[in-house]
């Protein structure tokens, strides 16, 4: 948990960079210097002038169960940063971003969020991983009237004039999947994930599209972040005898479902799975129980085009990267991208003015041509694409599904 009164770092000066800023904190105040080289801008509680650098405050979880995802997320941002000072900045300003670590507590996420609007005077806040996170940030910046932009998969319950997601929504992932799936392994369907309420919000959906496509849920279990015994949930899901299995078990935890999900009779070649556990993130760790499958995203280092080719190769270069690139590195590469695309338009620092032409911004990028935020739910509308996982970590998109819409009124912004 972090203090309420954070404390700074001392004995330790921060250096102010010409281009980009980083900050961490995980519990207290800790410094360290971006990926880039540069090390932070000093805290201020003077109000940026007009002309001023673009802020960002970034909340993500670079420490806890879901740190390897939030590290991912971090590193797409930084890329993106680099790349629009490389070009100018935004209507000739620099951008900076201030790092903290939430740990993916949301406890953690408010007061950071807070902090980064109160004391950093930031512009934009982007970032966490679980939805109860992103919730939490989603509420400090509607107080604020700061615009905050998520890259992780799925979306909130409520829709806040303030948050606009990036990442592709629950409709957006299972609607091209479901049906699919069902068609080619059966239509018992289990559903499982983490018991937060992202998971759960997913299940509800899920279950809806399931029964539109003539399946029947069969079972569904919830399990606590960091469960490290799933025997009892995989015999309740063996028992129930399901020809699918969408999970939204995420982080860590992905990788101990699966392998115990395998090692207790559950997870066989003629069982379909699709979720989380598919995303590139964990590729390295379940190679064997992935490959063959295919999975719904929205981007990933298989899209065949300059841009995406061009943002991998800097992202393998930049973090000595191997392994497929989790597909939220992506998300957040083109949606910070895109934030500051309509900071430019808005000609301001301005948070309110750049949340309004947020709103009606259009972009073109490798997530589609004029991608968009729908008014009712500020979901991104932009493609989808289905991906089948090859020998060596290969995500080679087999399908695209062209601006998948998902235009589900939310309370809050219709």
């Amino acid at each position: 948990m972090v203090p309420s009164s954070l404390p700074r770092s001392r004995g330790r000066g921060l250096m102010r960079a010409p281009r980009t800023a980083a900050l961490a904190l995980a519990g207290a105040l800790v410094l360290v210097p971006a990926l880039s080289a540069c090390q932070g801008a000093a805290v201020s509680d003077d109000t940026p002038a007009a002309d001023g650098p673009v802020r960002i405050g970034v909340v993500v979880p670079l420490t806890g169960p879901v740190s390897q995802v939030g590290t991912a997320l971090r590193n797409g941002l930084e890329l993106a940063v680099k790349k629009v000072n490389a070009e100018g900045g935004v209507g000739g300003r620099p951008v900076e971003y201030v790092v903290v670590d939430d740990a993916g507590d949301p406890a953690n996420s408010t007061q950071l969020a807070r902090r980064l609007i109160r004391q950093e005077k930031v512009t934009m806040l982007f970032g966490t991983i679980t939805g109860d996170t992103a919730e939490a940030v989603g509420k400090v910046a509607d107080e604020a009237k700061v615009p905050f932009g998520t890259a992780i998969l799925g979306d909130t319950e409520h829709c806040f004039p303030y948050q606009w997601g990036f990442g592709e929504s629950t409709r957006q992932m299972l609607a091209p999947a479901v049906p699919a799936l069902i068609a080619k392994y059966g239509t018992k369907v289990a559903l499982v994930g983490s018991d937060y309420n992202y998971p759960r919000f997913y299940a509800g959906i899920a279950e809806q599209l399931v029964k539109d496509a003539g399946g029947t849920v069969v079972a569904r279990e919830f399990s606590p972040l960091g469960q490290t015994d799933w025997q009892p949930v995989v015999k309740r899901l063996s028992a129930a005898k399901p020809d699918l299995v969408l999970s939204m078990v995420v982080g860590a935890d992905a990788v101990t479902f699966s392998k115990q999900a395998q090692q207790f009779g559950l997870l066989t070649p003629r069982l379909g799975y699709e979720g989380a556990p598919l995303d590139a993130d964990f590729y390295p760790a379940l190679a064997p129980l992935v490959e063959g499958r295919t999975h719904t995203v929205r981007w990933s280092d298989g899209v065949e085009d300059a841009e995406s080719r061009a943002f991998a190769d800097s992202y393998r270069s930049a973090y000595d990267w191997k392994a497929p690139i989790p597909e939220v590195a992506g998300n957040a590469y083109f949606g910070v991208r895109f934030f500051l695309g309509a900071a430019a338009k808005a000609g301001s620092t301005d948070p309110k003015a750049v949340n309004e032409a947020i709103g009606a911004f259009r972009y073109d990028s490798p997530l589609g041509e004029g991608t968009r935020f729908h008014p009712s739910n500020h979901v991104l509308q932009a493609d989808m694409r289905d991906v089948t996982i090859g020998a060596g970590g290969a995500y080679k998109v087999t399908k695209t599904h062209p601006m998948v819409a998902d235009e589900t009124p939310k309370k809050g912004c219709s």
